[in-house]
Order: structure tokens, then sequence, then C-alpha cells
């Protein structure tokens, strides 16, 4: 069988040599979006199908919740144990810097979210 025309291939602009044929990713550099299930590259930082983001970290939304539950709850335990002074107000300082860190060990790491913000 003869074939009239050559196979279609990219030429070098810098040495002209033929380049090498374009192969499909390999296909330990495919995965599934844990949100949606299509097929995505490994790297991809974002779903090309459902937009989903992955998110180091906690979000805003969790760091300010888990700061304010600590703020509130820490001084009324502080108030069980004692009457209202200035360590009331010291329990509240503690209570928000201990919110702030249980949110940063609660959420470490990586997640997919659909809607970061």
């Amino acid at each position: 069988m003869v074939r009239l025309s050559p196979k279609p291939q990219q030429r070098s602009i810098l040495t002209g040599n033929y380049l090498p044929a374009i192969r499909p990713p390999a296909q330990e550099t495919i995965v599934l979006c844990p949100v949606c299930r299509s097929k995505m590259q490994r790297t991809d930082e974002q779903c090309p199908n459902c937009k989903a983001e992955r998110h180091f970290g906690p979000t805003r939304r969790e760091t300010i919740f888990s700061s304010v539950v600590g703020l509130v709850a820490t001084p009324a335990l502080s108030l069980l144990l004692f009457r209202p002074s200035f360590w009331t107000g010291m329990c509240a300082v503690v209570g928000l810097m201990l919110g702030f860190f249980v949110a940063h060990n609660r959420h470490t790491g990586d997640r997919w979210l659909r809607n970061p913000r």
C-alpha cells in the first residue's frame, strides 16, 4: 500500500528536525475529581468540569467560626469558676487564640471545595 502524502508532523523552528509525535498523557497522571468524578490531570488545581478548587488550610468562614466559639465559650466556662474580673477578659483572649489554633489544626491539608470563598 502506497501512501500518497506524508504523515503530518511538526518541525522544530530552531533545528528543522521533526519533533516527536504528541502522546496522550500516561494513565497514572489521570485521576478522578473527588467532587464530580470526571477525569482530570493529577496536577490540576481546578476541575475542568465542575470548577471545584483544591484548597489548603481552613477557609475564612471556618477560622472566624472557631475563633468566635473560643471567644464565647472560654469566658462562659470561666464565669462558672469565679466571678467576672480581669481574668474573664484574659480567658476571652486565650479562647480566641485557641479557637484560631483549633481551626488551623482541624482543617490542615488540602481539600476539594466547590466554592471555597
